[in-house]
């Protein structure tokens, strides 16, 4: 099971934890992640997802 949480914050930030571990930052990388690419970061933790067919 994942728990999502939506914070607003401050000064435009836009930034992605999982498990308490930074994954994303629009601070440090000056620009809002591309289509995927949260779910690509957040694989290796995550896994594969699974098929429920």
């Amino acid at each position: 099971m994942v728990d999502v949480t939506l914070r607003s914050g401050t000064r435009g930030r836009f930034e992605v934890t999982l498990d308490d571990r930074l994954i994303f930052s629009k601070a440090t990388l000056k620009r809002f992640p591309a289509r995927g690419e949260i779910l690509k970061l957040a694989k290796p933790t995550l896994g594969q997802p699974i098929d429920w067919r």
